[in-house]
């Protein structure tokens, strides 16, 4: 048990992150009278944490121990909190912007030529700094002290000034639960324009209560993301997401035939109800991402990485240019991994039920195909949102 300054605990954790090449988990105790801090590798159990008191941070329960031996490929992932905050406190203390990162490599011995590690710090000082101020600008903006009502007062003058795009702002009382969409005009004749499926997807980072901002988008023929529709719901119920999602089918006069998205349940099952006849494509990307988080579930370490391998397999790898091959080992595949569940993992096997065995055909590869549907392209169309407007 030691006891640091701020700054020393900054040092602290980014001496940590290096060693294991991830960035660290922040989870909040309950009731919250500490933090703890813990390596993102699946089933890797290094950790530490942490007690504040009158500026004082007492760092307990250290294990420097990473054990990432079960081949997850992380991939590209968040920067590191405590580099963020580090940039945050030279910048706020009179450090230039520019020499910011520079500041922070040398004061660390940063190797800047290890690709890994510099996955931890290859968040931009522009897109930090924005996340520092940003929130302070927008509440600068407000037509009300209240977010709400400040929000329905917006709402209205945009439908004065646009009558012919889709506002929507319905609300109880105090707020818990409503329904806010908006769809500009220029949408109906675009969204006819591009043959591609649509791709919905959610982001929780915006400012007040962690309401997720939803969007539908579509990629143009050049390439370009395209924003159709933006809506929040409050509670995020499958069928709120379906009131909102028919709203503007039925706005822009669209009868889709193909939509993309993550793996969340709430928003398949609102396409599934919405629209019974077309076609529902996960992102790959985002399946085994989420598959890589589960480990906690798993009682033997090798049955996780066998339950991973499978999924990758039959998300990604599968060989779909022989329709007959295809299926027969997505069979195998698919029997191999339901019945190690079944015989040695119970716990794992009541996620995989819920989870993934009712929505094979959204995921597998061999009913999904190939093409555009491996990848939700509005998760890139939310990081350039999430980096200027909603904190990072």
């Amino acid at each position: 048990m030691i006891s640091v300054d701020l700054e020393e605990l900054i040092a602290f954790g980014i001496k940590q992150e290096v060693k294991g090449g991830v960035p660290y988990r922040r989870r909040t105790g309950s009731p919250k009278q500490y933090v703890t801090y813990s390596c993102s590798y699946p089933l890797c159990k290094a950790k530490f944490r942490v007690e504040e008191q009158n500026g004082v941070f007492t760092i307990s329960k250290v294990n420097e121990e990473h054990c990432h031996h079960i081949g997850v490929e992380m991939g590209s992932h968040y920067a590191s909190k405590f580099y963020q905050k580090w940039i945050e406190l030279y910048i706020k203390n009179g450090g230039k912007q520019f020499l910011a990162q520079k500041a922070f490599f040398d004061k660390f011995g940063i190797d800047t030529n290890n690709k890994e590690t510099m996955k931890l710090f290859a968040q931009s000082t522009d897109a930090l700094k924005h996340k520092f101020y940003r929130l302070d600008e927008i509440i600068a903006q407000r037509l009300s002290n209240d977010p709400y009502t400040s929000l329905e007062a917006f709402l209205n003058n945009l439908q004065e000034e646009c009558p012919d795009d889709l506002v929507q702002f319905d609300y109880n009382g105090d707020f818990s639960e409503f329904t806010i969409i908006y769809a500009p005009f220029v949408a109906k004749e675009l969204v006819h324009s591009i043959d591609n499926p649509l791709h919905v997807d959610s982001t929780h980072s915006l400012i007040k209560g962690k309401i997720q901002l939803f969007a539908v988008t579509m990629k143009t023929s050049q390439n370009t993301i395209f924003p159709f529709c933006y809506f929040l719901v409050n509670p995020q119920t499958s069928e709120k997401i379906q009131e909102c999602l028919v709203k503007f089918c039925e706005f822009a006069h669209l009868d889709p035939q193909h939509w993309s998205a993550d793996c969340a349940l709430n928003i398949a099952r609102a396409i599934e109800d919405g629209f019974p006849l077309a076609q529902l494509s996960w992102c790959a990307v985002h399946v085994l991402r989420a598959c890589a988080k589960v480990g906690s579930y798993f009682d033997n370490p090798q049955n996780f990485e066998n339950f991973y391998l499978a999924m990758d397999f039959l998300t990604l790898r599968a060989d779909a240019t022989n329709a007959e091959k295809l299926a027969e080992e997505s069979d195998e595949t698919y029997e191999f991994l339901t019945t190690m569940l079944e015989e040695e993992e119970p716990r794992a096997l009541k996620y995989f039920d819920k989870q993934w065995r009712r929505t094979k055909e959204h995921w597998m590869m061999l009913y999904r195909g190939e093409g555009d549907s491996t990848n939700n392209i509005a998760e890139s169309h939310f990081h350039q949102l999430k980096q200027t407007f909603f904190l990072g």
